[in-house]
């Protein structure tokens, strides 16, 4: 496992991240990005983006890769922490207090993931959970599936 500092851009926008080995099998990846906003009102979850005010946000998540020995072992690519995972997750929007779409919100989910290099300094991650998500400004919560895909490019 090796330390990555990469650009990523996903269904929730654009980001920096720095994924940090702390064992054998864990990394942890911290974020910041700016891209869509939300909002919980009632028992749904609204996912706003604008290019005119893009929301800044904080993700941090914790990566157990499972699966990295046997797809080593097997002669699979591990570059770049290529391997199947389970992850937990916070992501911190920071809302903008002019627009009701767009509230201060925390997201904390659990997920299953596989991240894998495509080749050169390319690098695709996806992955699909249940996260609960607290809006601050309307004082709603929500349990919900989560889903993410990621395209990165490794900086160094």
């Amino acid at each position: 496992m090796v330390p990555l500092v990469q650009v990523n851009l996903w269904l929730h926008g654009l980001e920096e991240s720095y994924e940090l080995p702390v064992s054998k099998k864990m990394i942890w990846e911290n974020s910041l990005g700016i891209g869509m906003g939300s909002n919980v009102y009632g028992s749904t979850i609204e996912y706003v983006f604008s290019f005119k005010q893009p929301i800044p946000f904080l993700k941090s998540e914790l990566k157990y890769l499972y699966n990295l020995n046997k797809r080593a072992n097997n002669g699979k690519n591990i570059k770049y922490n290529s391997a199947n995972y389970v992850g937990l997750q916070t992501k911190y929007s920071f809302g903008h207090a002019k627009y009701y779409d767009f509230n201060k919100t925390l997201l904390a989910e659990v997920h299953w993931g596989l991240q894998r290099s495509l080749g050169g300094k390319f690098l695709f991650d996806t992955h699909v959970g249940l996260g609960y998500i607290k809006d601050f400004d309307t004082k709603y919560d929500v349990i919900s599936p989560t889903f993410g895909v990621v395209f990165g490019y490794k900086l160094f």
